[in-house]
């Protein structure tokens, strides 16, 4: 299986981009409404496709319990199941927190939309 999809190497450059975007939009990175209506469509996209990532993630979690790759510090196989059960829970509103947030940027995007038609 290849995991290069969901390594830490692409989430680090997410992350790299989401600080670089940061900065550059505290120091007035937006000329126009019209760049600022592009960014939140794109960050709308970034909040969708997190939010189809996350049950990849889950799932990937619990195949690896099952296979036994996963294992508890305690070496309890029901500990090992009771922390994976809890993280999935997590990740599941994680995913549902996600899907909301890409609403409301879409409700920011389409909000200011006559302002960047200006």
């Amino acid at each position: 299986m290849d995991h290069s999809a969901t390594s830490p190497a692409p989430a680090e450059q997410a992350q790299t981009a989401l600080r670089r975007l940061r900065r550059e939009a505290g120091a007035g990175g937006y000329e126009s409404p019209a760049d600022l209506y592009r960014t939140l469509g794109l960050l709308s996209l970034l909040a969708d496709d997190l939010s189809e990532l996350l049950p990849d993630l889950c799932g990937q979690l619990e195949d690896a319990l099952l296979a036994g790759r996963v294992r508890h510090h305690s070496d309890d196989p029901q500990e090992a199941c009771d922390a994976v059960a809890s993280a999935a829970h997590s990740i599941s509103v994680a995913r549902f927190t996600a899907l909301l947030v890409g609403q409301e940027i879409q409700k920011a995007q389409t909000a200011i939309r006559d302002l960047a038609a200006a």
